[in-house]
């Protein structure tokens, strides 16, 4: 059944003008056909040992039309993969796709980054890609995903470069997330590989590795075990 906060934001959406409705179409459908796939060095950064084991817990957070969340679950058939997302327009998209690739080993919640829905130490794994960029309080975001990880659990986090690639999908999120701010800007939080690594590491991480090439800033973090 569904909750009242997903009967208004339903509604709320049902009712989004025409420019906003356009930017979500836009938005789900360059996550899902024209951004990077990283796939590969998602699932090499939470399970550098070999494939997850049966009932492991991924959340992709910010997760759109589920693009992430639906790839991890069809390659591994006993994850337990979550997405998480404030559209519940895209969470219709995602949950179509899903069940269009005959993918059930995965769920869509909606949710905010700042305030998941999800308690402390319950997911094995996070996966936020193209999100810090288009939020009010990035190093909210990062704590929250630290807190929901269990000790010992891993994330992997990914940010495009400002740039002329950028331009296009980011007024796109600004207007589907509701971002402050115009939806004309573009990403500034992270200009610098120094800013990138600092925000990382606002977190008590037991590791921390951070990365790029000319497009995309990278993380790979770990919650200490104990």
């Amino acid at each position: 059944m569904a909750t009242q906060i997903e009967l208004e934001r339903a509604g709320a959406d049902s009712r989004a003008p025409l420019s906003r409705l356009f930017a979500d179409w836009l938005y789900a459908f360059m996550r899902e056909y024209c951004f990077r796939d990283d796939t590969d060095r998602i699932d090499a950064a939470l399970w550098p040992d070999g494939a997850p084991a049966p009932g492991t817990r991924v959340l992709d957070i910010g997760c759109g039309p589920g693009t992430y969340t639906r790839r991890l679950a069809e390659r591994h058939a006993g994850l337990s993969a979550i997405g998480v997302d404030r559209s519940q327009r895209q969470l219709t998209r995602a949950r179509h796709h899903a069940r269009r690739s005959g993918v059930d080993n995965c769920r869509f919640l909606l949710g905010d980054a700042l305030r998941l829905p999800i308690a402390d130490s319950t997911v094995d794994a996070a996966v936020a890609s193209r999100l810090l960029m288009v939020l009010d309080d990035p190093e909210r975001a990062l704590a929250e995903i630290f807190r929901v990880l269990r000790p010992g659990g891993r994330c992997f986090i990914a940010e495009p470069r400002p740039g002329l690639r950028t331009t296009l999908p980011t007024m796109a999120m600004r207007l589907v997330e509701g971002a402050p701010g115009s939806m004309f800007d573009l990403p500034g939080a992270f200009d610098d590989d120094a800013t990138w690594a600092a925000l990382i590491g606002t977190q008590a991480w037991s590791s921390a590795i951070t990365s790029g090439d000319g497009r995309y800033r990278y993380a790979e973090c770990e919650r200490p075990r104990r």
